[in-house]
């Protein structure tokens, strides 16, 4: 069965999405259909909906995303529109540590980036946080460094504490 592509509208109301995320669950076969629609170059509407479902289909059953870590990345390379890659990088947090570690340095080179990018929103700061933290590697000093450097010139003060305090999480650690 081939995902409903024609549902992925402007206007989707958000229950008929959480419904198409939860139909994905029990049609695990979607998810390469929504991650292959997720991946258009220019993003857009049917993109930004699909990224949006999977990674709600992701959040209602994280079995539906195992053994598409790979795929979900390669899909956040072609697209070049940022809510696509927030939602598609969020399905990917979903998955099992094992294969999370499994793209270690992938993930830990990409939350990274995505900490120290300051033309950014300051979500995907949080989105790369999670990644580093999910690469299952050692967070090292250029991590602090970022993190510090960040949360110094926070756009927000929420955003200053929350890096704060994952340095200091970090300074507990090694400890």
């Amino acid at each position: 069965m081939k995902f409903p592509e024609a549902r992925l509208r402007t206007g989707l109301p958000a229950e008929e999405a959480k419904r198409l995320a939860r139909e994905t669950a029990h049609h695990p076969d979607w998810v390469h259909d929504l991650i292959l629609i997720s991946s258009q170059p220019k993003g857009g509407t049917v993109a930004r909906k699909a990224s949006w479902v999977l990674r709600h289909a992701a959040l209602c059953d994280k079995s539906v995303v195992v053994g598409h870590g790979a795929a979900i990345l390669r899909a956040v390379d072609q697209s070049q529109d940022p809510s696509v890659h927030r939602e598609l990088l969020k399905a990917l947090v979903e998955l099992p540590a094992t294969e999370l570690k499994s793209m270690g340095e992938d993930l830990y080179d990409l939350g990274l980036g995505l900490c120290a990018d300051t033309s950014l929103p300051v979500a995907m700061v949080h989105v790369g946080v999670q990644l580093l933290h999910a690469s299952g590697m050692l967070l090292g000093e250029e991590v602090a460094e970022v993190w510090r450097e960040r949360g110094t010139n926070a756009e927000t003060a929420p955003l200053a504490r929350f890096l704060a305090k994952q340095l200091e999480a970090m300074k507990k650690r090694r400890r």
